[in-house]
């Protein structure tokens, strides 16, 4: 179990914690499951901040969601 964050080589050969196959680029930690840390790839990133933003504000911040979602995945 990985309590310090990844380097970025550790990080690039770790398979996305949610198991879509794709390369994990960012680490997550979730405090219920004991502050590990987890690769995740873009993609499931993007999606996990939304769910994250959505939860804590509503649809208060469609904006800077937007604009996460450019900046990670280049859209």
């Amino acid at each position: 179990m990985r309590r310090k964050p990844y380097t970025a080589i550790g990080l690039s050969r770790m398979k996305c914690i949610r198991g879509c196959g794709r390369r994990a680029v960012h680490q997550w930690q979730i405090c219920s499951d004991g502050n590990v840390y987890r690769g995740v790839c873009r993609e499931c990133d993007v999606e996990l901040n939304e769910l994250v933003m959505r939860w804590a504000f509503g649809d208060a911040r469609e904006a800077d969601l937007m604009a996460y979602r450019e900046k990670v995945l280049g859209i």
